[in-house]
């Protein structure tokens, strides 16, 4: 027998099956989240999981799981007409700027997140690219993303600052979205947060907060940058993220590099 033709023939059939049964894998969870009852099937799997490790869900976990692209992005800063931004000192940071009111508004007065962004559209540039994160929100700041179509880039925050029931100031960041790749369908919410239980990530007794789908990414000391689609998980007040595509949990090689706020 030619043991080394045998050889060949066995790895190759092995690679075959490798093949084959990555390929039912892939086909059974699209089928899955197609079929609309076999998602609801999955999600109660996953929920009673959660349940036995005592973690308790403080939030609907989304059902969407959409196509979406990765985003090249820009940190040009803030061209900023000083005559249309009256009644505040602006200082110019790297990827952000901070702004004095010289008058401060009463928090008092804020009733609604979007409504209090509207009225300050003419003293906040690109504020109609912001949307209000209410669960970030609290008497302590007035928390908001900018947004791509009806996703937060979570890495261009615009926060008000409140101190004795004042709204001093604010910090924002602002991204330019130069291209972006092809789609491709984001893993779900659920397949991310089982990563998160089984890595320990989210530990027994713990509460998940909120869930949301949106963009994340790092600064580089480069022109352009790269935002993935992610899972936000909060959770007993801590942040992490779950790459869409990848399903790997987003760590920054270097915790400078982060823009996360």
């Amino acid at each position: 027998m030619d043991w080394s033709r045998a050889k060949t023939i066995l790895i190759w059939a092995f690679l075959v099956l490798d093949l084959f049964l990555g390929y039912q894998v892939s086909a059974t969870r699209h089928l899955q989240w197609a079929n609309p009852e076999a998602a609801k099937g999955v999600a109660g799997d996953i929920e009673f999981y959660a349940k036995q490790q005592n973690i308790t869900l403080l939030t609907e976990i989304p059902q969407e799981s959409p196509e979406m692209k990765y985003l090249n992005v820009e940190y040009q800063g803030f061209q900023i007409p000083m005559n249309m931004m009256p009644g505040q000192r602006i200082t110019l940071q790297k990827t952000a700027i901070v702004s004095y009111f010289n008058q401060p508004y009463s928090a008092s007065d804020v009733k609604n997140l979007d409504d209090w962004l509207q009225m300050m559209g003419q003293r906040v540039i690109y504020a109609s690219s912001y949307h209000p994160d209410r669960f970030l929100s609290n008497k302590d700041r007035l928390f908001y993303w900018q947004y791509n179509g009806k996703y937060p880039l979570f890495v261009a925050p615009l926060e008000f600052t409140v101190e004795d029931n004042l709204i001093k100031r604010y910090r924002q960041t602002y991204v330019h979205i130069r291209n972006q790749g092809s789609g491709r369908q984001v893993i779900s919410a659920y397949t991310a947060l089982r990563s998160l239980v089984e890595n320990e990530i989210i530990k027994q007794g713990e509460k998940i907060e909120d869930v949301t789908l949106g963009y994340y990414g790092y600064y580089y000391d480069a022109d352009i940058q790269v935002l993935a689609p992610v899972w936000r998980f909060i959770h007993d007040g801590r942040t992490d993220y779950i790459n869409g595509f990848t399903g790997a949990i987003e760590r920054p090689p270097d915790e400078k590099h982060s823009v996360q706020q």
